[in-house]
């Protein structure tokens, strides 16, 4: 369902205890961001590594749950970082590659509001049947 994002703004604990909020989905999209707050930095003021992975795969979570007739877990992530994020808010985009049967694959850009390429992630989810 197209509007499946806002379920996740509502209920995915950690992507609100890290400010992250998915703003756009469409089938096999979304765009996600997270301000630079003190809490994601780590210890030289840079984006810590860990909130680009958590953003990257929110990103994925929405698109991936845009997908009709199941649920979508991140079943494998490659994620390359390319440059430190300084300037925030950083924004991530998760665009469908593959829809298979089972296996989804996903690419995923995270810019900063410059933007500048962060990182990039190749995202591998399984469907699975699970009651919503």
């Amino acid at each position: 369902m197209k509007d499946d994002y806002i379920k996740i703004n509502r209920d995915d604990r950690m992507a609100q205890h890290l400010g992250i909020r998915v703003v756009e989905a469409s089938k096999g999209y979304a765009k996600a961001t997270v301000d630079l707050a003190p809490n994601v930095l780590n210890g030289v003021g840079l984006a810590h590594g860990g909130l680009i992975y958590t953003l990257a795969d929110i990103a994925f979570a929405a698109a991936s749950n845009t997908l009709p007739d199941s649920v979508v877990l991140n079943a494998q992530t490659c994620i390359s970082y390319l440059r430190p994020g300084k300037v925030g808010p950083l924004t991530a985009e998760a665009r469908a590659v593959r829809e298979g049967r089972l296996l989804v694959t996903f690419h995923v850009d995270v810019h900063d509001s410059e933007g500048t390429l962060l990182a990039t992630a190749t995202i591998t989810g399984c469907r699975t049947v699970v009651e919503r």
